[in-house]
């Protein structure tokens, strides 16, 4: 029995060893398991980084461009506005959303909704959501006022801030321009002088008919650039019944009218920068959205606009 005790208690010191040595493998194997862990999560951080880098490139950033002004007589370095400018214009992900169901579309359709000449009403024109994208419009056009490339950026880039309410605001035109024609038998010459020719003046005749003028300059549709042709179009004269006079006119204000805004937003940065010593793009595009009266009064016009072409 002596024998067998010493037995044992000479084994404990080598049980004990090899307790010892089983503890620290495990704590080895957590330690290259934490190592590991560690590895894969910077793995993972360079394939994102590796992701942002290759979507950068995809997308990239509009380039600065020499603009040469003819007042200065010199050519001066500005950047393009399209990712410079204030970016409190730009509504929250969720406005967006928003903006898809207040602002009806070409595609919206719905058997047992309003009816088709209460359509461009049913989303509230008057609206927050139509109000902010107006004012994202309204913004976008200042900025091609002072830079004659911005809707092509836009485009090249796939903007998500300016394109977006452009593209609601013209399909709302364009789906007022359908109603019109449903209105009146207007003929394919007639429907293409209204698009060709951007201004027009009205003549009542004895008779009782009136007579349409149209001419001025012709633009690019899509970049508003006017375009020089070889061979400018004569002034055209149209005939036509007080009644269809009057549909004619909204169909022509309607088709002209992101240019007639364009315009009318040239013409307050020129007042702008005549007004001031050389200001930067960036403080002209402020002081244009500043300027709540005039704001106020485009967009008072455009919901007019659209509210006779509903009930014509």
């Amino acid at each position: 029995v002596r024998e067998q005790k010493e037995r044992e208690k000479a084994k404990e010191p080598k049980e004990k060893e090899r307790e010892q040595k089983e503890r620290e493998r495990r704590e080895k194997e957590k330690e290259r398991e934490r190592e590991r862990e560690k590895e894969k999560q910077r793995e993972r951080e360079r394939e994102e980084e590796k992701e942002r880098e290759e979507k950068e490139k995809r997308h990239p950033p509009p380039q600065e461009k020499v603009e040469r002004r003819s007042r200065g007589g010199g050519e001066k370095k500005t950047e393009r506005p399209s990712r410079a400018r204030p970016v409190k214009a730009e509504p929250p992900p969720k406005k967006r959303k928003k903006w898809q169901k207040e602002v009806p579309s070409d595609s919206d359709s719905s058997t047992d909704g309003p009816s088709e000449d209460q359509a461009p009403v049913r989303g509230g024109m008057n609206s927050r959501a139509m109000r902010e994208m107006f004012r994202s419009y309204i913004e976008m056009l200042v900025s091609t006022a002072l830079d004659p490339d911005m809707i092509q950026a836009l485009e090249d880039t796939d903007d998500e801030l300016y394109l977006p309410p452009m593209r609601k605001i013209d399909s709302l035109l364009n789906e007022q321009k359908r109603r019109l024609l449903r209105r009146v038998n207007m003929s394919g010459q007639h429907q293409e002088t209204l698009h060709t020719f951007p201004k027009m003046t009205a003549d009542p005749l004895d008779s009782g008919a009136v007579k349409l003028h149209l001419g001025g300059e012709c633009y690019n549709r899509k970049t508003l650039n006017r375009v020089k042709k070889s061979t400018v179009p004569k002034q055209q004269d149209l005939k036509l019944s007080t009644e269809t006079c009057r549909v004619y006119s909204l169909y022509h204000s309607l088709h002209h009218y992101k240019y007639h805004t364009f315009l009318n937003c040239k013409k307050e940065t020129d007042s702008i920068e005549q007004a001031a010593e050389d200001p930067g793009q960036e403080e002209v595009v402020q002081q244009c959205m500043a300027n709540q009266g005039w704001l106020e009064t485009l967009f008072n016009s455009f919901i007019d606009l659209l509210t006779l072409s509903t009930k014509a």
